[in-house]
């Protein structure tokens, strides 16, 4: 188990989520509740393994430990990362600690008999959806209720967070103005840091005028 809490000095905040805003996802804490569509959403499909708004309103946010693993998790399937004027990257912290399963090192998946490389390895995405789903169901940590999960990312190996239903115990940071800490990823103060995370995944970053997502 591992405990995502509010920074400090030994613990410094390093967290975030880039996010394309639609009204299905008005700023970068609003969890989703349509699926199970990633790797570790823990919905429940409809008839045929199809994707809905899950009856029991479980939801996900996936976070990631720094800008260059959010990069890889965003746009890591495609050579290029393709930035629109929409994209933009949260900072986010929790208001009060929260319970994750662990599933980083060799060997952490395989203790509660989970597949050996469930957050990373090339499985079909039903198999490891049905992991999520077992871990929310089964709570397989004594007196403790899990929030979801920690793994090392796919595209990056960076460090990365699947949260489960934690929508009121997560807000985006403040500076010591009060000034929200959300960012277009085309922003200049931003827009480096972009390039950089890009290159050292082996990608480019370009800024485009739309993106296949837009409306």
């Amino acid at each position: 188990m591992w405990r995502w809490r509010d920074p400090s000095a030994g613990y410094p905040w390093r967290w975030c989520r880039i996010y394309h805003p639609s009204p299905h996802t008005p700023d970068g804490i609003t969890h989703r509740s349509f699926g199970p569509l990633h790797r570790l959403d823990p919905h429940l499909p409809g008839p045929g393994g199809v994707p809905r708004v899950c009856p029991q309103r479980r939801s996900v946010l996936y976070v990631a430990g720094n800008v260059a693993t959010a990069v890889g998790e965003v746009f890591g399937d495609y050579p290029a990362a393709a930035v629109c004027p929409r994209y933009r990257v949260a900072l986010l912290r929790p208001t009060a600690p929260l319970a994750v399963l662990d599933l980083r090192g060799q060997g952490a998946a395989m203790r509660i008999g989970a597949l050996p490389s469930l957050a990373t390895g090339d499985y079909p995405r039903p198999r490891t959806q049905a992991w999520a789903r077992a871990i929310y169901e089964d709570q397989p940590v004594a007196r403790q209720r899990i929030r979801g999960v920690y793994y090392d990312a796919a595209h990056s190996n960076g460090p990365a967070l699947a949260l489960w239903n934690t929508g009121s115990r997560i807000e985006v940071v403040r500076s010591a103005r009060g000034e929200v800490q959300d960012f277009a990823l085309a922003d200049p103060r931003m827009w480096p840091r972009i390039i950089d995370a890009a290159v050292s995944l082996g990608m480019r970053a370009d800024l485009v005028p739309g993106c296949r997502i837009c409306p």
